[in-house]
């Protein structure tokens, strides 16, 4: 009886066994586009398209290509505030109160709606008085933030820059210089940048996994975050900090 039974078992184990395949990636490819293509009335599909398009970027210059010449020459620039965000944030306020469903017999405020837009007025003033005073200002071989004093904050009535204390976070200077620049990106995007990425190497290595960056797991550099709309965008900016 077990010899009977023996054949039985071999087939069986055969059908589990690994058997090598001779389809390769192409022809896994071609395979998937053709049946994505088929349609019972003979005519095309809109799914026959490739599966993957590589998308490629316009170079842009860099002020490094520039002679040192052609770098002496090229002036500082100081961005324009920018309050869009500020505004925005602040037009929150009313919308959250009015709109979020209050449980109240009485038919007032929520008390959540209230907190929630008292929240985004005191952030929205606290943007308003970063926009009025801070300044970043992109010179030939780096970049700074300033504070402004004097007189109304207004640089034309006899205001001036001072520099920003220490960054809280390593203790330096806020000031980079862009070849100690490494990686950089705008959030959401460099139409809107609501935050501005960037990571250098001038800052000591050792001061690289304070505070939020201990989770960066790449390592390479210190990232720096800060509110890309308080410090404003221009042309001539983009062309000089590119």
């Amino acid at each position: 009886m077990k010899i009977a039974l023996l054949p039985f078992c071999l087939a069986a184990a055969s059908a589990f066994s690994a058997h090598p395949v001779a389809t390769t990636r192409s022809s896994r490819t071609d395979a998937l586009r053709a049946a994505s293509s088929l349609r019972p009335d003979g005519k095309k599909s809109e799914f026959d398209k490739p599966l993957h398009k590589v998308a490629s970027t316009v170079p842009v210059a860099s002020p490094k290509a520039l002679s040192e010449r052609e770098r002496a020459k090229l002036p500082d620039v100081m961005l324009d505030a920018d309050y869009i965000l500020t505004i925005g944030v602040a037009a929150l306020c009313p919308l959250i109160i009015w709109y979020h469903p209050s449980y109240d017999p009485a038919g007032g405020p929520s008390l959540i709606g209230v907190a929630g837009g008292l929240f985004h007025a005191l952030f929205a003033a606290l943007l308003w008085v970063q926009t009025r005073r801070v300044r970043c200002v992109f010179e030939k071989d780096s970049f700074e933030f300033y504070n402004i004093k004097g007189p109304k904050l207004d640089l034309e009535k006899g205001a001036w820059l001072e520099t920003k204390p220490d960054n809280y976070v390593v203790g330096t200077l806020n000031r980079w210089k862009y070849d100690k620049i490494t990686n950089y990106g705008f959030f959401p995007s460099l139409e809107f940048p609501v935050i501005v990425f960037f990571k250098e190497t001038e800052t000591d290595e050792k001061k690289w996994n304070r505070w939020f960056a201990a989770f960066d797991g790449y390592g390479r550099g210190q990232p720096h975050f800060f509110p890309g709309k308080l410090v404003g965008r221009n042309k001539q900016s983009d062309d000089t900090s590119t």
